[in-house]
């Protein structure tokens, strides 16, 4: 009798640590597929803003955001402001902070005849919308970095992203 009791605690034991697991695993499905809502490359029109008025400056330009899976990203762009300097290509992180917007960092250099100029860096916070196919990010923070790390400049700007099929 004594084995069957510890037989049948043993089971019912085993069938609570399945049904944990299993409910675990859900989860992790559940958050994996809402993060993996911004994974893939973007073609986004980015206008650059005066911080205080909102003001638009210049043109609107195209970058090309790329979201990997594990959080990393990279990013280039159009703009042609850093003539008669070259910017190279944007690497940054990303990572989900609610219900379809996630917070991405990223770093470029830039370079004036092979040398280091300076550096810039963005923060914004992207907003998927009702179609998973476009976001928007309402203000971008832009900071432009001397190569001893000392802010030169810093800026604003808004942007608009399709997803590229």
């Amino acid at each position: 009798m004594k084995t069957i009791l510890r037989k049948g605690k043993l089971a019912l034991a085993f069938a609570g640590v399945v049904v944990l697991s299993l409910s675990g695993g859900i989860a992790a499905q559940a958050q994996d597929a809402a993060s993996t809502r911004l994974q893939g490359t973007w073609a986004v029109t980015v206008t650059q803003q005066d911080c205080q008025s909102g003001a638009q400056i210049g043109n609107p330009f195209l970058s090309l955001l790329t979201f990997a899976q594990g959080g990393t990203m990279t990013e280039t762009t159009s703009n042609p402001m850093f003539y008669p300097s070259e910017r190279g290509p944007g690497h940054g992180v990303w990572h989900e902070t609610g219900h379809k917007t996630y917070r991405a960092s990223s770093i470029a250099l830039i370079t004036l005849n092979g040398a280091l100029t300076a550096m810039q860096t963005i923060t914004q916070t992207i907003e998927i919308g009702d179609d998973p196919d476009t976001f928007q990010t309402t203000k971008a923070q832009v900071k432009f970095l001397a190569p001893d790390g000392t802010v030169i400049r810093t800026g604003c700007a808004t942007a608009v992203g399709a997803r590229y099929r």
